[in-house]
């Protein structure tokens, strides 16, 4: 058995984390519900699933500060990564 998609959901967003089978690309998806001015309500990324850690750590903290409203601690970063890399090949 597989996780195939997962959606998590903080104070400030919602995030939805997915990966076909036999897909070579994770998808995630961002929808801010309250975006400050100039900051987008919904953003995509499409990662490669043979992406580094230290890449997808990066996308996590973006992820993380859109689902919380303010950058969280290492630990609350280091939650969400571990979520995302189950996708990671």
């Amino acid at each position: 058995m597989r996780t195939t998609r997962i959606e998590l959901e903080g104070s400030a967003g919602h995030v939805a984390i997915a990966r076909e089978r036999g897909s070579t690309t994770i998808r995630i998806d961002s929808i801010t519900r309250e975006p400050n001015r100039g900051q987008q309500v919904w953003k995509t990324w499409e990662l490669p699933a043979r992406i580094s850690d230290e890449d997808l750590f990066k996308v996590a903290e973006e992820v993380q500060q859109r689902c919380e409203g303010v950058r969280g601690t290492n630990s609350m970063i280091h939650d969400l990564f571990r979520e995302m890399q189950r996708f990671q090949n």
